[in-house]
């Protein structure tokens, strides 16, 4: 007997653990059941574009249709039940419900909290407002100028298409938002939008989703003093080299101020990629500028020599042919790289 009651106290401790088997399906509903779901994005505090994590604070609201928890307005003396909190919880355990899940939020929730109404006439509004993060993919191809598009995939994991069906109605729609005033820094909301889909999922049966876009754009106008101004500053150097006559800059000190420059934008490149991560290895538009300064500052000073071996034959041949390429080179070669950087920049500020 001893055996037995000490071999029956770990199974009663596992079953008692075990997670409680869900309600069945609403009895007397044509299947699919329609289930709306409409989304606010509350808050958005921080927007990792490196590493593709995103933490929000959402709320996502619930509507269906369950026949047999309607009542009577009249003997109940309300219309519908309210429920909050643990309550809601408790009472969530008790009926159907269709098990929504977030298919990219990362780990558990910091905080959330449940909402539950129940009207007499079985429709049932569940909401719940939850803070965490989401894996998103970003793209920097377009920094400073780009637009990020900032998805949250819900999907019934319990139940198949044939079984529950996520849709969205026009007021849905219209009660989804996105705050315009957000936390996050150097970023500006512009809408969001529902992209309807499905999977397959367990024994290859197509389960519903509802995927809502949030669209977010830089404020690139925050980039200009710390992009720009110090990109400009040192290329403007290259003119000092084109333009100064000898007596103000020799040519035994044009070769080392190139070097120089040199390393300034190379220090600068790596000033960007640690201030703004990403915003050099992900051949953006401040990349590719970057990387054309490199090409432009050598020749520059090649252009800046060459031309200016007086002592060589071919200056004894055509006195007057270097002094007049040099005047054109002048103008021409920084032009066409600003030329270059404007061409790599207008295509990102267009879109």
């Amino acid at each position: 007997m001893a055996i037995l009651i000490a071999c029956s106290g770990p199974v009663q401790a596992q079953s008692a653990a075990s997670p409680a088997i869900p309600p069945p399906l609403p009895a007397g509903v044509e299947l699919p059941i329609e289930v709306r779901l409409s989304v606010r994005i509350l808050n958005i505090t921080r927007l990792i574009e490196t590493t593709g994590e995103l933490s929000a604070s959402i709320e996502y609201t619930q509507r269906w249709v369950d026949p047999g928890l309607r009542f009577d307005p009249v003997a109940k003396g309300e219309e519908h039940i309210d429920l909050t909190g643990a309550a809601a919880e408790a009472r969530l355990g008790q009926i159907w419900r269709p098990g929504i899940t977030i298919d990219n939020m990362i780990g558990n929730p910091r905080s959330q909290t449940v909402f539950l109404s129940i009207f007499h006439d079985g429709r049932v509004v569940q909401i719940r407002r939850l803070d965490a993060d989401f894996r998103i993919r970003a793209n920097m191809s377009s920094f400073p100028f780009d637009t990020q598009y900032l998805p949250l995939s819900f999907s019934t994991a319990r139940h198949s298409a044939h079984e529950v069906a996520l849709t969205t109605t026009e007021f849905d729609r219209n009660f989804s938002t996105v705050n315009p005033d957000i936390s996050a820094n150097n970023w500006k909301p512009r809408g969001v939008s529902f992209v309807q889909s499905s999977f397959f999922g367990w024994n290859a049966r197509p389960f519903s989703r509802i995927t809502l876009i949030t669209t977010v754009e830089r404020d690139w106008t925050r980039y200009i003093l710390r992009l720009f101004v110090p990109f400009i500053a040192i290329m403007s150097l290259s003119l000092f080299l084109l333009w100064a006559s000898t007596s103000v800059l020799p040519n035994t000190q044009r070769v080392p101020m190139v070097f120089s420059t040199l390393l300034a934008l190379a220090a600068l490149s790596f000033t960007f990629e640690a201030s703004f991560p990403g915003s050099i290895s992900m051949n953006s538009p401040i990349a590719a500028m970057i990387s054309m300064g490199y090409l432009y500052l050598p020749a520059v000073l090649l252009i800046d020599l060459f031309p200016g071996l007086d002592n060589s034959r071919f200056a004894r041949r055509f006195p007057y042919l270097l002094p007049e390429v040099r005047r054109n080179l002048r103008l021409t070669v920084p032009l066409l790289f600003f030329g270059l950087c404007l061409y790599s920049l207008l295509p990102t500020i267009e879109k």
